[in-house]
């Protein structure tokens, strides 16, 4: 019987060990759970989010993770019982719509060479404004506005700007010369109405990393003929049989994004309200 050649070694123990370490990440992964945090969860096909939906989960759902690492950075690889069918499923879920039931651990990120969807931001960001400054000074900053208006007492500047990279309007709201409120009104237009929710989700994501987990997150249905029927829920929002949204808070400011809407049209803002302006806003709108 012949013997290994030497200085060459053996391959069929280092295949073994791969396989058996592989194993060992897949068996701990799923041991761990996520549920979901936010007020719904896609689970896609593919580390995608054009990727074919697999399906929708609600808030509090339950998944096992499948791989301990992500894929692209942000991408969990879970499984799931479906709440209609009862049939286990798999898929992956974005990260920042699941709170993971364990302590994290480092994780392993999964790159591809190609990744053809990356986020260019553009230069205006969710960034928390600077309450109490003059028309002079947001002038200063910002250059001359596309227009500008008062209603009940308060004086706006209006500029068309790209936050995130949507189109948005931002309404700079004044309250005695003081910079009080703060107004981004998105203005895409979409033949297919779920690209609202979409644009939510990533607006939603956006202001999750600047300042954390919203404090508060509603989804109230009006009228719920929709509900079991995600595909129609883009309808049911421009029909204002529902509505979302989301509020965070810090020491200065309160924020909510809102996405409501009625006779067929839909309405996706994110509104900042200096707290210690609030009241002399209030005021002014009232005298």
């Amino acid at each position: 019987m012949a013997s290994p050649a030497k200085g060459k070694r053996p391959v069929l123990p280092l295949i073994f060990i791969s396989l058996v370490a592989a194993s060992a990440v897949f068996l701990f992964a799923f041991d761990k759970k996520l549920r979901v945090a936010s007020d719904y969860a896609h689970v896609h096909l593919k580390p995608d989010d054009t990727s074919p939906v697999v399906d929708t989960l609600e808030r509090g759902h339950l998944l096992s993770l499948l791989y301990s690492g992500k894929q692209k950075k942000n991408w969990y690889y879970v499984c799931f019982k479906s709440a209609k069918t009862g049939v286990t499923k798999s898929g992956y879920v974005l990260d920042s719509t699941v709170e993971p039931l364990f302590e994290a651990l480092n994780s392993v990120v999964i790159k591809e060479e190609n990744e053809s969807r990356k986020v260019s931001y553009a230069p205006r960001k969710f960034d928390e404004m600077k309450w109490g400054l003059s028309k002079k000074q947001i002038l200063e900053m910002e250059g001359k506005p596309a227009h500008q208006q008062r209603s009940k007492g308060l004086d706006i500047m209006v500029y068309e700007q790209k936050v995130i990279n949507l189109d948005c309007s931002i309404e700079y709201i004044f309250a005695s010369n003081k910079l009080s409120q703060t107004k981004f009104r998105f203005q895409n237009s979409y033949l297919d109405k779920n690209a609202y929710l979409q644009d939510y989700q990533k607006i939603k994501e956006a202001l999750v990393q600047r300042f954390g987990r919203p404090l508060e997150e509603n989804l109230k249905w009006l009228d719920s003929a929709y509900k079991d029927d995600f595909p129609a829920w883009g309808e049911a929002i421009s029909q204002g049989h529902l509505k979302l949204n989301s509020r965070w808070l810090t020491s200065q400011t309160e924020i909510v994004a809102c996405l409501d809407g009625g006779n067929e049209e839909v309405v996706l803002t994110v509104e900042y309200t200096g707290l210690q302006l609030r009241e002399l806003a209030k005021k002014t709108a009232e005298d």
